[in-house]
């Protein structure tokens, strides 16, 4: 229990400072107070990873992240993950992800192969239903709002507090659109534009899902819980099954089961590369 709870502590510790000081086994190893080895055998038995390595993937990790979702200079970038100059944060970003920080926001990528978010001792990765979706139109009411990284979904809560208004009252299940736009301002700032299908009447908005083969996920529980789910999903699950996100609309089916519980559906859209066969095909029915 003592050492679970100083792992964790650990984690924390790395993801509140990742953007304040350089960090390394020896930081780590005074702020824990264990001896070197020892650290490094707990932290590899729990995460999974050398210490080091994890350090160095949250880092590279969070760098993507700003280069997909925001138009900072790769310069900014360099400075806020404390690398000692930007050449230094090229080799390293190539090394890791296969791409050079332009080549990686240019291509407009989601996922590489070392992709590493934030994990904990108990991070899971529950293996996607892979389906295949038909292009669907419907008419929707349109939400925007803007979030900074790292992502804690603080400014969504205009989408969830609808979603909450809503459910009471529903039949049936709520399906809900999203995409993420880059800022195109040079700041920590993204858009995210949800669409909470609705029938024509009462509608700001036309668009559609598009046709392609999609990740499926199940959750059961509260929002909060969701939120965090999903970002597992984008920063784990993705890249640890090969899996690359297409630039489309997801689909998320929220509804209340008779205990009172959200069951959550989420639909991503991913790329067919990799993917040597072609998935069941899985209906939509909205009211």
């Amino acid at each position: 229990m003592i050492n679970e709870m100083t792992i964790t502590s650990i984690l924390s510790y790395i993801e509140e400072n990742i953007e304040i000081a350089s960090i390394n086994i020896d930081t780590l190893v005074q702020y824990s107070g264990y001896s070197r080895r020892y650290l490094q055998l707990l932290f590899k038995k729990m995460i999974g990873l050398p210490v080091g390595k994890y350090i160095q993937r949250r880092r590279i990790t969070r760098a993507a992240t700003y280069l997909r979702l925001t138009s900072l200079p790769v310069s900014v970038i360099s400075d806020k993950l404390c690398y000692d100059s930007q050449q230094t944060f090229s080799r390293e970003f190539k090394k890791n992800s296969g791409y050079t920080p332009f080549q990686y926001r240019k291509n407009k990528l989601w996922m590489f192969k070392y992709q590493t978010g934030c994990r904990n001792i108990k991070t899971s990765f529950p293996i996607p239903e892979l389906c295949f979706l038909q292009k669907k139109s419907f008419f929707g009411s349109l939400i925007k709002y803007k979030e900074k990284i790292p992502y804690t979904g603080s400014s969504s809560n205009k989408k969830w507090d609808i979603v909450k208004a809503l459910l009471p009252h529903s039949l049936s299940s709520l399906f809900i659109s999203n995409n993420v736009i880059q800022g195109k301002e040079a700041k920590n700032e993204f858009t995210i534009n949800s669409i909470i299908w609705t029938k024509k009447e009462s509608s700001n908005t036309e668009t559609s899902i598009d046709e392609g083969i999609y990740a499926r996920f199940t959750y059961k529980g509260e929002i909060d819980g969701y939120a965090t789910y999903i970002n597992n999903i984008y920063m784990n699950i993705l890249p640890y099954y090969g899996l690359q996100k297409k630039n489309s609309l997801d689909l998320e089916i929220i509804s209340t089961g008779i205990d009172g519980c959200k069951n959550f559906e989420y639909f991503l859209p991913v790329e067919r590369s990799g993917i040597n066969y072609i998935p069941k095909t899985k209906e939509l029915h909205f009211p």
